[in-house]
């Protein structure tokens, strides 16, 4: 949470089993530019052409936006982008999001950086446990942008 004390691991936490990862342990990303053309093609990609995502005129005239935005859900996929570990490891799935809030517009040119700290554990049963993950999105200012908890399930052990 913030203003709390961090840990840090050189590995990642997602090469890290549930009994190894530790409340408190947090993982930060390098940034990640956001630029128009990603804009347009995730609008294209998803068929979510929202006005603002689209036309910088008419997003202006909008109250909550200062001209063209990108998508939540583009910088959600972005930010897994940052964080997630490819190889098989203990994180066996991704089975949810709570709290998701977003708090300020991200425009072309800004970048995304993310903050993902081990919230909760919790068993499940003989062969995994769920991981809750407090994840923060913010831009090059350290403006927050995003927040959600993340839900993992974590194998007790690895493959």
């Amino acid at each position: 949470m913030p203003g709390a004390s961090e840990i840090t691991h050189a590995d990642h936490p997602f090469t890290r089993t549930f009994h190894e990862v530790e409340i408190g342990e947090t993982f930060h990303t390098p940034p990640r530019q956001i630029a128009s053309e990603d804009v347009a093609h995730f609008a294209e990609f998803t068929g979510d052409t929202f006005y603002a995502h689209m036309d910088d005129a008419a997003a202006a005239r909008n109250p909550f936006f200062p001209g063209r935005v990108a998508h939540g859900y583009l910088l959600l996929s972005f930010a897994a982008g940052l964080f997630v570990q490819p190889d098989e490891g203990p994180v066996l799935a991704n089975t949810g999001l709570d709290a998701l809030r977003f708090m300020k517009p991200v425009v072309p040119g800004d970048s995304l950086k993310v903050r993902l700290t081990v919230k909760q554990k919790t068993p499940r049963n003989e062969a995994y446990g769920e991981v809750r993950w407090h994840v923060t999105l913010t831009n090059q200012d350290d403006d927050l942008v995003a927040e959600y908890e993340l839900l993992t399930m974590n194998a007790y052990s690895k493959p």
